[in-house]
């Protein structure tokens, strides 16, 4: 690329998720990952998608001092609306997607000889119609200056707050809180912890989730393990328990987040707990209660019986959120894994430390 070249910037909305289909002979995940060029009217010869460059390619945030013009791009709702839904659904299937995320990235591209020119690939686009000296007449924005940041200080005792750069909830060790962004302000959210045995013990999140589930009758722990055909002799206090429904609060691969969704939901956890912020090492939080309650009909699909007939009405089955808490289990640290001792569940700590890429 030229050292003189005057950049130009056009905006591609990003899809991420990952989508679950629920079939007969079980749960099968599938990963999606789309671009779509975020700006209408643009001339054919223009990449309408970004193809594999935004998962090949290091990317760089924008600065307030980054050069260039950048066009403000259409909403994400208006450029995405059915590009996520390529797959058609099949007949006896079931599909959601859980973890959606959406960025925004500019693509470079330059003008030499009035002729556009990509900027990655350094390669003129054949454009029928040669580029003024002006550019594209588009709405321009200034992202590195018009985007706002909140600072990372307790609002109710002005210590610092720990957390990583993709985590969606900040810890204050201090007044032992977490907030959240809300809006341009941080806003605190309720949460449990179950105490750790060893302070090498790492905190990982979970949300537990109580939902009025119709038209079928899962409102106790008795109505789950009779409908999951759990091999055991269902007590009778069961039948008053309420049943609540677990998801991982972080993103993991997909097939460890669907055994976590079934061996936590099967076994109803009680365990004792406090609002205390530990000393432990806590794993971040990127997965936000609203993709969480979407996660109940896949982990109905996956452990009620039988399969076919769930299959059938799945569609129709409405889960009303009745309370969402966010509960930190303490795992053990050994070799390769973190794991429970109490459940017997392990996670790959390479596959924890990869999750920001899904």
């Amino acid at each position: 690329m030229p050292q003189d070249a005057q950049l130009i910037y056009l905006p591609y909305w990003r899809f991420k998720g990952v989508r679950y289909m629920c079939t007969a002979s079980g749960v099968t995940p599938r990963f999606t990952d789309i671009s779509t060029l975020a700006v209408a009217d643009m001339p054919p010869q223009i990449p309408f998608s970004l193809g594999l460059r935004p998962q090949a390619m290091p990317m760089k945030l924008i600065r307030p001092d980054t050069q260039g013009k950048f066009f403000r791009p259409l909403p994400s709702a208006m450029v995405l609306k059915g590009k996520t839904f390529d797959l058609k659904q099949a007949k006896h299937t079931f599909q959601e997607d859980i973890g959606e995320t959406f960025s925004l990235i500019y693509s470079p591209f330059y003008i030499r000889q009035q002729h556009l020119v990509d900027g990655v690939l350094n390669q003129a686009l054949p454009l029928e119609k040669q580029i003024p000296p002006g550019g594209f007449d588009l709405d321009q924005v200034h992202p590195g200056i018009e985007t706002h940041f909140i600072a990372g200080i307790c609002p109710g005792c002005g210590a610092d707050l720990e957390g990583s750069g993709d985590s969606l909830v900040l810890v204050c060790r201090n007044c032992h809180s977490l907030w959240r962004a809300k809006e341009e302000k941080l806003a605190k959210i309720k949460f449990k912890t179950a105490a750790p045995d060893h302070k090498d013990d790492i905190m990982v999140p979970f949300w537990r989730i109580s939902a009025k589930i119709s038209p079928i009758n899962l409102s106790s722990h008795a109505d789950l393990a009779r409908m999951a055909n759990l091999p055991l002799a269902i007590p009778r206090e069961w039948e008053k328990k309420p049943v609540h429904f677990w998801s991982p609060a972080f993103k993991v691969r997909p097939n460890i987040f669907l055994r976590l969704l079934g061996q936590l939901t099967s076994t109803q956890l009680e365990p004792a707990l406090s609002h205390t912020v530990e000393d432990n090492l806590y794993q971040p939080i990127n997965l936000p209660a609203s993709e969480a309650i979407q996660t109940i009909r896949i982990t109905i699909s996956a452990l009620l019986k039988p399969r076919k007939e769930i299959l059938e009405i799945l569609p129709r089955i409405d889960v009303a959120p009745q309370n969402v808490s966010l509960i930190f289990l303490p795992f053990k640290s050994s070799g390769h894994d973190i794991t429970h001792p109490d459940l017997g569940i392990g996670i790959n700590k390479k596959a924890l430390a990869l999750s920001d890429n899904l």
